[in-house]
């Protein structure tokens, strides 16, 4: 389970840096720009004009997007395989919901930053990378129904609606745990902490916005359902 709650963070992280991974290159684009026309104003930096081309402003921005990407499954996605739970099922429901009730009613009490943010971003990292395996499951069955085994307007919404069964169990039996994970590291890290409100910044500040990347993509989720 810790395995399988760290790899769904991660690949759901992956996602996020695929979509910044464009908007990071247009940046470094714009940027690469106004310097060119920067330095073509000056005899001495004349030279310096078109010595980036395509290729190493491509690499530099996939470098960067890779780079951001480990960086946020080391702060979010590593934490995962500290999960644990008891065997027994009474117990474990039973601990759960007591787990869950502390924890919120201390961040209640205790809104820090690091309690605020850290259950939000994974949360957007499970479904996004819920979604990630539901499309690759649609692909695989759709390749391997269509042709000999059914027609493309059979294979397409058989293919669909098993991805979106396999969204909805893995949603089911990793998601909460995850999230749940998430909120214990971060409660635990601010009381341990001297400074709670300074607790996990850098982790929080790379997260969010790959989180909101992945967020303001969701839209392309509706399609899945039309």
């Amino acid at each position: 389970m810790p395995l399988g709650l760290f790899a769904l963070v991660a690949v759901g992280v992956h996602a996020a840096a695929d979509v910044v991974d464009d908007k990071v290159l247009r940046l470094v684009e714009a940027l690469d720009v106004f310097f060119d026309g920067f330095f073509a104003e000056h005899e001495a930096t004349a030279a310096w004009v078109n010595k980036i081309d395509s290729r190493e402003r491509t690499l530099f921005a996939r470098g960067f997007a890779l780079a951001w990407e480990l960086a946020v499954d080391a702060f979010i996605a590593l934490p995962a395989l500290g999960y644990d739970e008891l065997d027994e099922k009474e117990r474990k429901f039973s601990l759960i919901k007591e787990t869950w009730r502390t924890l919120l009613r201390r961040v209640n009490q205790q809104p820090t930053p690091m309690r605020l943010v850290r259950p939000f971003v994974t949360s957007v990292f499970v479904f996004g990378g819920a979604y990630a395996v539901s499309r690759l499951v649609e692909s695989t069955l759709f390749v391997g129904l269509v042709g000999d085994v059914a027609p493309a307007d059979v294979a397409a919404p058989v293919a669909r609606i098993l991805a979106g069964t396999a969204m909805t169990i893995v949603l089911f039996s990793h998601a909460w745990r995850a999230v749940l994970r998430s909120l214990q590291h971060a409660d635990e890290t601010c009381i341990a902490s001297k400074h709670p409100w300074m607790a996990g910044l850098w982790g929080s500040v790379l997260s969010f916005p790959l989180a909101l990347a992945l967020l303001l993509e969701a839209e392309a989720l509706l399609s899945f359902f039309r």
